[in-house]
């Protein structure tokens, strides 16, 4: 529909200062990524509708169906941003501790995969516990990123004189059992408690390649440091 005469300059003269088309076409996006992730975190991938979705994010179905095609490509775009913003916490994370030992590097990429869940764990439940509901489009990407962590992890084999009997799936295990715990916690609401799973999951996950005793000692001084950082930050 062409604009009635004036009807552009006025819009330009209100506009806020530094507004352009793009920004606010970015600003619709967000937003809508935003509500469906909200939505699905709250009522379930089935539940949630595009009208639900436009009223969330106050936006019209014409400028929902600008961006997305319907529900399912909005969603999938929110899950793959949110394991990109995933990858590259943990990426950055190990660059901070290159040359450090495994370990080390372990429990930072560990650290900074709960840190990413803690921050918005309304879209971490969308995305670790919803994302399977949504059918095979997802399933490839799901399954991705949940074997993340396998490379990394799978450099401890060369710590652990039991390598040769390590099975071939070990490391894919381990990053999923990490991810179930979250997902146990997330599935019921008690996102606060997911901080207080890192000491036990870098003991899971350590265990197998330096044993017990050297895997709960990494995972107490994670805790006494997880300890001392909530004391600082209450006082």
């Amino acid at each position: 529909m062409r604009a009635l005469p004036g009807r552009d300059a006025r819009s330009r003269a209100t506009a806020p200062a530094g507004v352009t088309r793009e920004s606010a076409k970015a600003d619709q996006r967000r937003r809508i990524l935003r509500a469906t992730g909200e939505l699905v975190a709250e009522r379930g991938y089935d539940s949630v509708t595009v009208e639900l979705i436009v009223k969330r994010a106050r936006v019209s179905y014409k400028t929902f169906y600008a961006h997305f095609a319907g529900k399912e490509e909005c969603f999938l775009e929110l899950f793959d941003e949110t394991m990109v913003q995933t990858r590259a916490a943990i990426e950055a994370a190990l660059v901070e501790q290159a040359g450090a030992p495994w370990p080390r590097q372990v429990v930072a990429a560990l650290g900074a995969l709960f840190e990413v869940l803690l921050a918005d764990p309304l879209i971490a439940r969308a995305s670790i516990v919803e994302a399977p509901t949504v059918g095979p489009s997802i399933i490839e990407r799901y399954e991705r990123a949940m074997s993340d962590l396998s490379p990394l992890l799978r450099q401890g084999r060369e710590l652990s004189p039991y390598r040769a009997e390590l099975p071939e799936t070990l490391e894919d295990t381990l990053a999923g059992g990490v991810l179930w715990s979250a997902y146990q916690r997330l599935i019921v609401g008690q996102d606060e408690g997911i901080e207080s799973l890192l000491p036990d999951a870098i003991e899971f996950v350590l265990r197998p390649y330096l044993g017990e005793e050297e895997a709960a000692r990494w995972a107490k001084s994670a805790r006494e440091q997880t300890a001392g950082e909530a004391a600082s930050a209450a006082s």
